[in-house]
């Protein structure tokens, strides 16, 4: 076939650690090039019964399209001064080959709910459109976009470009590949750095009722070098426009990033007090989730540098999947206290204080709690387990301290309220999840293992606190009341209790990640969970979001850098999961020093 593809892109730019060279300047910016070539090794073609998979060394992910061929993707990030120009990005590919298929490849199969629901699991169904056409799949090259971020804590452009060296002829089944890939960049960055000023670290949104019990964080805070500014939600419904109060609250941040140099947010008050954004998501074109995320707070900008309204089409109806455009990159690192009352306040506050303060060098800190077993039990192997030890891998700093694992037989109250309380510097779990608690299946068996809400009462590790990440579904249900508990069935003593109410009172809950941060004496720093449910896997879905996580845990300070890393490889390698990485927020202050200050 040969066919050999050039490709033309306007608007894009560019720095990274490939050759730079300042061609000339004039009297605002200096013209700078970048070229990179990528060798491409030939793909591996691995026949897997029905189909064949197929895969290449350099590949950073896949297209995972529901229904459609699973093709290899390479995506290059670079980031380039924030407000520069992009003048021309030009991508080539060649060194053609061509292969003849025996089977169809392997269609990508709807991802699974995290949810104890018996064959949820979906047998895999190819898109006729894409297979019974000739057409090489995917239909082009290349796709890039231009997105404003944090790189650390500065403000900055990125260009992500995903490259498709695989092409596929569906009919033909013929699969065509490419060597090598040229990639050529030229844009205009300032001869003055962008810099917003540096007045503060950190700004405190919470209500007025919050006023005394925030102070002592705040002294704390500025003792240790955050310059930290505190705005009450009064305040800003008072002083900033907006359609409602959430985008009153985002262009106050946007005001603080420019006028004040603000790069953490916390937010402190539950979702009543201090109101989340709920943005409708379509899922694989089939049915729309209503999320709850903080993330519309933090993605401030959109790649014109412009304010993100996340409802580009104006009806109202934020984040919406087809029609609201939004890069989804943080702006800023966002976390939020879910503090529904005044002695919420006060516990979270002693926390992190005595955490910053006396966890430097403790050697509780070094060790690490693995939970997990068999989460999908109409399938083969132990997924949460298998997940545990892929963080291990990566985690190599911290001691396993604590492995908890249905195939152990060691997964009960006891075993896990005893680790937590001996105390640890992370928790990770991979299982299924639930507003009021935690739960997996051994290998053989089909009684659910489950750890509660209520056990939460058990633990005394005092300010020997962990960051917890649920690798689950509903954990961090921020809009958690009482009827949901009712969807639990199996949970006969929640039952019980229930029905001990009205079952038409919305009774308002404390969701479960967000218990272990409100106990007093003991239970957790910072959590990581989903605020509806989540969908399984590694190349996509929560575990993704979990290797994201933890992967970025050498090259970050505060647990607000590594949620805002896990958020920007997650969306590079996963740009169309816009549902995952909306859905898991940090319940926790994002200028939390990890490991605490010497």
């Amino acid at each position: 076939m040969n066919k050999i593809y050039s490709v033309l892109l306007i608007g894009c730019f560019i720095l990274s650690g490939f050759k730079a060279v300042a061609l000339q300047d004039d009297s605002n910016y200096e013209i700078i090039t970048i070229d990179e070539s990528i060798v491409v090794s030939k793909p591996t073609i691995t026949d897997i019964g029905e189909f064949v998979s197929i895969s290449l060394n350099q590949a950073t992910s896949s297209l995972n399209d529901v229904g459609k061929p699973v093709i290899p993707v390479i995506t290059k990030i670079y980031s380039i001064p924030f407000k520069s120009k992009i003048d021309q990005v030009s991508i080539v590919f060649s060194d053609e080959n061509e292969t003849t298929l025996t089977k169809d490849v392997l269609p990508f199969n709807e991802p699974t709910q995290i949810t104890p629901i018996e064959g949820n699991k979906r047998a895999n169904t190819k898109d006729a459109s894409i297979y019974e056409s000739n057409t090489m799949y995917p239909y082009e090259r290349y796709s890039y976009e231009i997105v404003s971020g944090l790189e650390n804590d500065e403000h900055v452009f990125y260009l992500i470009i995903h490259c498709y060296p695989v092409g596929y002829y569906p009919q033909e089944n013929i699969l065509c590949s490419y060597q090598q890939i040229d990639i050529s960049l030229t844009y205009q960055q300032p001869q003055h750095s962008i810099v917003f000023p540096s007045e503060y670290n950190l700004v405190i949104i919470a209500p007025e009722e919050y006023t005394d019990s925030i102070e002592p964080l705040i002294s704390h805070k500025e003792a240790h070098d955050v310059t930290t500014l505190f705005k009450t939600t009064e305040q800003i419904y008072s002083e900033y426009p907006g359609r409602d109060e959430p985008e009153q609250i985002k262009y106050f941040i946007k005001d603080a990033v420019e006028t004040l140099g603000i790069t953490y947010v916390l937010l402190i008050g539950s979702v009543y007090k201090v109101p989340i954004r709920t943005s409708a998501i379509t899922l694989w074109g089939r049915w729309r989730e209503d999320t709850l995320t903080d993330l519309y707070y933090s993605d401030i900008y959109d790649g014109n540098s412009d304010f993100s309204s996340w409802d580009t089409d104006e009806d109202n109806i934020f984040g919406e999947t087809e029609q609201d455009q939004m890069d989804l990159y943080p702006d800023v690192h966002i976390g939020r206290l879910a503090c529904d009352n005044i002695s919420e306040v006060d516990i979270v506050v002693d926390k992190i204080i005595h955490y910053e303060g006396e966890t430097y060098e403790q050697e509780w800190f070094h060790d690490m709690i693995y939970i997990g077993g068999n989460t999908f039990r109409w399938s083969p192997g132990n997924e949460g387990e298998d997940l545990n030890e892929m963080i291990m891998e990566i985690m190599t700093d911290f001691n396993p301290s604590g492995i908890i694992w249905t195939s152990k037989g060691n997964f009960n109250r006891r075993t896990i309220s005893d680790a937590i309380n001996n105390g640890a510097g992370f928790l990770y779990y991979s299982g299924h999840g639930f507003e009021h608690g935690m739960g997996t299946y051994p290998p053989y068996g089909s009684y659910l293992r489950t750890y509660l809400t209520p056990y939460i009462n058990d633990l005394e590790n005092g300010y020997k606190l962990p960051i917890f990440f649920f690798d689950a579904c509903l954990t961090a249900k921020l809009d958690f009341v009482l009827q949901d508990v009712l969807n639990y069935k199996q949970y006969r003593v929640l039952d019980i209790l229930a029905k001990a109410f009205n079952y038409d009172t919305q009774i308002k809950l404390p969701c479960y990640a967000w218990s272990f941060i409100k106990h007093e004496g003991g239970g957790a720093i910072a959590t990581i969970g989903a605020t509806r449910t989540a969908f399984g896997g590694v190349e996509s879905g929560a575990g993704k979001m979990s290797i994201e996580f933890f992967s970025n845990y050498e090259n970050s300070q505060t647990v607000g850098q590594m949620m805002t890393k896990a958020q920007n490889a997650y969306i590079a390698d996963v740009p169309n999961d816009q549902f995952t990485v909306e859905e898991f927020i940090l319940l926790g202050d994002p200028s939390l020093k990890i490991g605490g200050y010497p």
